[in-house]
């Protein structure tokens, strides 16, 4: 783990500054997975998708920003707004 540490963490930081989800991480394998019932009728299968490990922490840290970021904006217009009604 420590060696692709701080490669992981540039890439990251790359990607987090330019907008950009690397095109490698956009591919997912689609995997059959049986419900329940028959294992020969295709109505008995759901797909699931297998996405890339750093793929998926990489989305994590993108959903942790933009939550911390409307919680932020949130409070900042709810205190203008409590501001506004008092005068």
């Amino acid at each position: 783990m420590q060696l692709i540490k701080g490669p992981l963490a540039h890439i990251y930081n790359l990607s987090l500054n330019s907008g950009v989800f690397p095109n490698v991480w956009k591919t997912a394998k689609v995997k059959p997975l049986n419900k329940k019932g028959e294992k020969y009728d295709m109505r008995n299968y759901r797909p699931i998708l297998i996405i890339p490990v750093f793929a998926k922490l990489l989305e994590r840290l993108m959903y942790n920003r933009i939550i911390s970021f409307l919680y932020e904006d949130f409070v900042r217009s709810s205190k203008w707004f409590q501001e506004r009604q008092i005068h």
